[in-house]
């Protein structure tokens, strides 16, 4: 995922939490608000997940993961996925499937 499309800001992150629309799978949430500045996805793995080492794996994952989806986001929204502690245990195609699931029953997906 390219930086530029990374959620940074708290006060975003903030933003999301408190207005964004919930999506849960068994491994991930993800919420979704509405942007006036276009496509931004954050990630949010806490203590829960496992370690540093762990946590880092996990988000490196995701970010993977979402790379082939990103043409297909709708871009007029904020995201922030949260991983469970389930996800510590997913390999690659299981956080793509995961991901590409979540995005699609929240309908925030463009079929090809």
């Amino acid at each position: 995922m390219k930086k530029e499309l990374r959620l940074k800001k708290r006060a975003a992150f903030t933003y999301v939490y408190k207005r964004g629309e919930k999506t849960a799978s068994r491994h991930l949430l993800l919420l979704c608000a509405k942007s006036g500045e276009g496509l931004k996805i954050g990630l949010s793995v806490s203590k829960k997940v496992g370690n540093a080492v762990t946590r880092n794996h996990v988000k490196r994952l995701l970010r993977e993961a979402l790379q082939p989806l990103v043409e297909r986001i709708n871009p007029s929204f904020l995201y922030v996925i949260v991983a469970h502690p389930s996800a510590s245990g997913l390999g690659y195609a299981e956080m793509c499937a995961e991901t590409e699931k979540l995005f699609r029953r929240a309908g925030k997906l463009a079929e090809e």
